[in-house]
């Protein structure tokens, strides 16, 4: 009973945090919004209280690598926690995950509408990426007038300039940028994880923005991880001109192989049973979502009590008896992934394709589509009729 309550009370917060409805004439409030969607359970977010470790992606992430390092630690949770090593050996994600504070002082209000309404692939280097919330127009609106009230603004600047495109290219090889960034295929890598693809900047940032934030990133956000170059007034312009005027997806003369950016594949296994699928894909990905509450203290996850804007489902994968249960909403939802991944997950210089959204999300949510090998497993080990 304790757990039933406890999920549908997490039902009921995410409800009444995301309501449509304007209630007596009063504007939604965007914060409210942000809260109820979970933002923070992947993100530092402004003015919104962190989640228990338990519930946050990135502090339970972060936890097993600080508790992994720690030979005292580890040794006690390897007697706590029968499947520990699994943890360490799946646990590679939402690490590097982008601050809310920084972003909202930044980031065109424009761009953010478009991008939460359909967001797509801006770190190729990153794994994991940003979930589609189930949030509709006026909701996002919301959300993108309240972040707005924290955004910095910069002073004017001069309009790009062609004459500066030599000089920028130069300039982004010289200072150190082609170490953390992409370019589209202009400058492919390696980059790290944190770093967007520099393809984009144009649309993230206004030309007056981007030519402040290249110059002094900690003036607009303290908390930005971006460091100052120490450029003067033209070379900040020349480098913004060149990110706003040069063609991405052509290649310049500094760029280099880009990384492989697909997952790879596992090994198929001849007549799966339960354990394999369990130890390969629903104990490793779908159990952070879809939880048995009587197995995590009342809390059922995201995926089965409802989260990130998305109504509760009633979906628990981590025994079997739920997976069995599920069998067509789990392969209907692995099959949704494959249509929004072409644009959702990225190698270096790729663009985002241009899909048509499933109703509802494809699975795993915020993540790259399973191996195909990994499909497979599944869809051999449901057509054996599920074997122990």
């Amino acid at each position: 009973m304790r757990a039933l309550w406890g999920a549908l009370a997490f039902a009921a917060s995410v409800f009444l945090g995301l309501t449509s409805a304007r209630a007596g004439g009063q504007p939604l409030d965007g914060r409210s919004i942000v809260a109820g969607a979970e933002c923070a359970a992947c993100h530092a977010v402004p003015d919104v209280a962190a989640p228990i470790r338990t519930a946050s992606c990135t502090g339970c992430h972060q936890w097993v690598k600080t508790v992994s390092a720690n030979p005292a630690q580890r040794a006690k949770a390897m007697q706590i926690f029968p499947k520990w090593a699994r943890y360490e050996h799946n646990v590679k994600s939402y690490f590097a995950v982008p601050d809310l504070e920084v972003a909202f002082a930044r980031l065109d209000p424009a761009w953010m509408r478009a991008y939460l309404a359909d967001p797509y692939d801006i770190r190729p280097t990153m794994d994991e990426g940003m979930v589609r919330l189930g949030l509709n127009a006026a909701q996002i609106d919301a959300v993108v007038s309240w972040a707005s009230t924290r955004a910095y603004k910069p002073a004017p600047s001069p309009a790009p300039s062609a004459a500066n495109v030599p000089k920028g290219e130069a300039l982004f090889a010289e200072r150190g940028c082609v170490a953390c960034h992409t370019f589209g295929k202009r400058h492919l890598g390696p980059g790290i994880p944190a770093a967007p693809d520099l393809r984009w900047a144009r649309d993230r940032m206004t030309d007056d923005m981007l030519a402040a934030w290249i110059q002094d990133p900690t003036a607009i956000s303290p908390k930005t991880t971006m460091p100052k170059l120490g450029l003067s007034t033209a070379e900040a312009l020349a480098l913004r001109d060149y990110l706003v005027l040069a063609n991405p997806d052509t290649p310049g003369a500094s760029a280099s192989g880009a990384p492989a950016g697909a997952t790879a594949t596992a090994a198929a296994v001849a007549a799966p049973r339960w354990d394999d699928v369990e130890a390969r894909v629903f104990g490793k990905i779908c159990i952070h979502c879809h939880m048995d509450p009587a197995q995590n203290e009342g809390r059922a996850g995201p995926g089965n009590a409802g989260g990130f804007g998305w109504p509760a489902t009633g979906i628990e994968l981590q025994t079997y008896e739920g997976v069995v249960a599920h069998k067509d909403q789990i392969l209907a939802a692995i099959a949704r992934r494959n249509v929004e991944d072409p644009r959702d997950h990225l190698a270096p210089g790729e663009v985002p394709a241009k899909v048509k959204r499933p109703e509802l999300p494809g699975m795993p949510l915020g993540q790259p589509a399973l191996p195909e090998a990994d499909q497979a497993l599944v869809r051999a080990w449901f057509a054996a009729g599920a074997p122990r």
